[in-house]
């Protein structure tokens, strides 16, 4: 029995890279047949509902992580359910997202340097890595972006808008001793709700924003001291995406990346070999 009202820890936010070093063949599940899902940049209300490049109103996670979220949902009370916005994220999303915060940046922050620019937009969105052994988090397929919504169909109150830029997001905002502290209990309650049934299910949980859980990616690898197992997918086959005008370069890309990710575990394998045979050698 989940106690949906236990209180949220406040952990470490933790930045550093974790490579991935045998990325995972795990297929991608289409959620929508199973979840409340809206995709949130097929419907993004910064470009007033115009859909994005490569977004789409399909939305797909890794085979484990639809299964784990299948049995976290199982343990919300009865007649909730969550509701899905994100899950994997196709590169040329996650570039078009970037393009657009940069964009804004460049536009508040007249005379800065590329470097400060970037340094910015970051606060906004991931870098679009196009490198499959280091990639952006919802690239994997393993991390995915969500809220609860109650028997009467609507969304529980967060206290904050999903994908808001503000102290507010941060899952911890409204515990005892942070900065909301008994502004909107209703809001610490539901969160809690969120939060301990994903954790009881298996997933890490992303500080900065209530709404981003994680099985299998960098961030879950760092947080449960694990090596990652998922790594970028630059070209997943989502059904009814927007065009986008560079794909032909995403997959050329991603064919070079997948060589590459196979020539590592080549040398792996060979290098594991070679120990094996040198132990073999030392106990003879």
């Amino acid at each position: 029995m989940v106690d949906y009202k236990k209180p949220i820890p406040k952990i470490e936010f933790l930045s550093n890279k974790l490579p991935v070093a045998e990325p995972s063949d795990e297929p991608m599940v289409l959620m929508n047949d199973r979840f409340i899902c809206h995709s949130w940049y097929y419907y993004w209300p910064e470009t007033n509902g115009t859909p994005l490049p490569g977004s789409s109103p399909n939305i797909l996670v890794r085979k484990t992580v639809f299964e784990m979220l299948e049995k976290a949902e199982a343990l919300l009370p009865e007649g909730y359910k969550f509701f899905i916005f994100d899950a994997y994220r196709p590169i040329p999303v996650q570039q078009s997202l970037w393009d657009y915060y940069r964009a804004k940046k460049v536009e508040e922050m007249p005379g800065a340097t590329d470097e400060e620019i970037d340094h910015q937009t970051l606060f906004c969105v991931s870098f679009p890595s196009y490198n499959i052994l280091l990639p952006s988090l919802h690239n994997t397929g393993g991390a995915v972006d969500l809220t609860i919504v109650g028997p009467d169909g609507e969304r529980l109150d967060m206290g904050s808008a999903f994908d808001e830029f503000s102290d507010r997001a941060w899952t911890t905002y409204y515990e005892d001793g942070e900065e909301g502290e008994g502004e909107n209990n209703t809001a610490r309650d539901n969160r809690r709700m969120l939060y301990n049934v994903m954790i009881e299910a298996g997933f890490t949980n992303f500080p900065a924003e209530w709404w981003h859980f994680d099985y299998g990616d960098e961030k879950w690898g760092l947080f449960t001291d694990n090596a990652p197992i998922y790594g970028g997918n630059l070209d997943a086959e989502v059904p009814e995406t927007v065009p986008y005008e560079n794909m032909d370069l995403v997959r050329a890309t991603n064919r070079k990346q997948l060589e590459k990710a196979a020539e590592i575990r080549a040398l792996r394998s060979e290098f594991r070999d070679m120990d094996g045979e040198v132990a073999s050698v030392m106990r003879g």
